[in-house]
This record gives C-alpha cells, structure tokens and sequence, in this order.
C-alpha cells in the first residue's frame, strides 16, 4: 500500500521543464507590456540616466499546471549589467495582477526539477533560490560575522 501511495504521489506531481531560462527580445507583445509596466521604475531611471536598456523576456512554468508561467525579465545596459552578468527579475501572475517574486539576480537563471511549497527553485549562478509562501529567498543567507576586534 506504501507503495501504491508513493508512486501516485510521483505521478502526480506536476512536470517542471527543468533548465536554464531562455531569454529574447519580444517588442510589441502582451508579455513585453507586462515585463516594462511592472518594471516602470527601473526602465525611468535608467532613461534619466541617457539609458535605453534592451529588454529580455523569458518563460517558464514554475508552478502548478494551472498556473501561468512566470514571467522572467531582463534588463540589459551598462547600467544594469556588470561582472556578474545582467539583473533578472522573475514575475508571477497572483489576482492583483503581476508581481515580482525575485529580484535583482545576476547570472543565467535556471529552473530546478526540485520544489518547496509547491514552486520549483530556481538558481543563478551558484545561488539557488527556494519559495517561501510568498516569495524566492536565497537559501544560503549571508552569516552573521562580527567584525569587530
């Protein structure tokens, strides 16, 4: 019988297109609206700064099958990119409309096969990042160092 259970539990479980996020240029779609609208402030502070960033759109499935896919977008100028690559921001779609979830990643973002609560982890870089109820939070917080003498 345990056996039975567990293996209705595995095929049960929604499918994650696990990977890394392949990201484009998407001008004049609904999901490039949605991407600068929820990135308005980003976008207007990069124009101040004689800044047109180009923006990257990407989606995946990281949730229940029901779900939208996540939106992951990214912003790409001298402004937001650096060593460590380009700032990535993954949005969710929720009954307010959508919202950030994860902000401000460097690196290529990928979708684990692995989940807590119910949404896959995502990674960039050597960072992995695990849902929390409300949003991704890094699993390897910083520790407390004393700097002190």
């Amino acid at each position: 019988m345990k056996r039975f259970a567990l293996l209705l539990m595995v095929l049960s479980a929604p499918a994650v297109a696990a990977g890394p996020v392949a990201m484009a240029p998407a001008p004049g779609t609904p999901v490039d609206t949605i991407a600068r609208q929820s990135l308005a402030q980003d976008l207007a502070e990069a124009s101040r700064a004689g800044e047109k960033p180009l923006v990257l759109i990407g989606q995946a499935p990281i949730g229940r099958p029901q779900d939208r896919q996540a939106l992951f977008v990214q912003l790409q100028s001298a402004r937001e990119c650096g060593s460590g690559g380009c700032s990535t921001t993954v949005l969710i779609a929720s009954p307010q409309g959508w919202r950030k979830v994860l902000d401000g990643v460097s690196g290529t973002v990928s979708v684990l096969p692995t989940r807590h609560k119910g949404m896959a982890d995502l990674a960039a870089d050597t960072e992995r990042y695990l849902w929390n109820g409300q949003s991704y939070v890094n699993s390897r917080p910083v520790p407390n160092v004393n700097l002190r003498r």
